[in-house]
């Protein structure tokens, strides 16, 4: 399943993030993916069902970008990469790879940052499209950011975290301090948890147009997902 992500300044513009390991929608098992982080050779059974699904939907969406999540855990894994090579390079510059705020608790080298700055590079350097996601949560800091900016096209910000703990002013001063951050690095900043229009329609009018949530769509299927978990289903069985 995906979640639409919205540009509001552009009419023709589709992009969803995808939902591929979670607990609430059909994807990868929830449960499965936390036990595929632990191990480099769990995560392989993860990787084999992306490298089926992430050509085949890219192939049968040619006019949508999409972009998915990794754990800084997964940037550690040789796999990964073997994965991202395999993905045809024309197909590249229609993915966009979610960083979560994760940090890797085994590191297969030693470097001297909290975030493994080489992983981003390797990255960006095959073609890939990068965003920080949940900015200003775990490893995801101001100061991780400012090591991996460079190779970054946007950032991530979700209401979700501070929903229930922040003000609205607070909420807005750190809206504007994260427009000022990605204005100034010439990336895109994409707001989260969006449910309310008169909260969208302020941001619009902040030029912050790239916006997620309920207020727009609710995660929905994308092809050939349903499929692929079929006969995941069927192997199972």
């Amino acid at each position: 399943m995906g979640q639409k992500i919205v540009n509001l300044a552009k009419d023709q513009y589709d992009e969803y993030e995808l939902l591929l390991r979670s607990h609430s929608v059909p994807g990868f098992p929830g449960a499965l993916y936390e036990e595929a982080t632990n191990t480099e050779e769990h995560h392989r059974n993860y990787l084999d069902f992306l490298a089926q699904a992430l050509p085949q939907i890219l192939e049968m969406n040619p006019n949508s970008s999409f972009s998915f999540n990794l754990d800084q855990q997964e940037l550690e894994y040789a796999g990964t990469y073997q994965l991202l090579n395999l993905i045809k390079p024309d197909l590249r510059d229609r993915l966009i790879i979610e960083i979560t705020e994760n940090p890797a608790t085994d590191r297969k080298y030693e470097y001297s940052t909290a975030i493994n700055v080489e992983a981003f590079k390797a990255i960006h350097e095959l073609g890939y499209k990068i965003a920080l996601d949940d900015m200003e949560q775990g490893n995801n800091s101001i100061g991780n950011f400012l090591l991996v900016k460079d190779y970054l096209t946007r950032i991530k910000w979700s209401l979700v975290h501070v929903r229930n703990i922040l003000d609205d002013e607070q909420v807005t001063l750190m809206i504007q301090l994260l427009n000022t951050i990605t204005i100034d690095n010439h990336l895109d900043l994409v707001i989260e948890g969006i449910e309310k229009e008169d909260l969208s329609d302020w941001l619009k009018n902040h030029n912050i147009t790239i916006q997620q949530g309920y207020l727009f769509a609710k995660p929905s299927d994308i092809l050939p997902i349903p499929l692929l978990i079929d006969e995941r289903k069927k192997i199972i069985d």
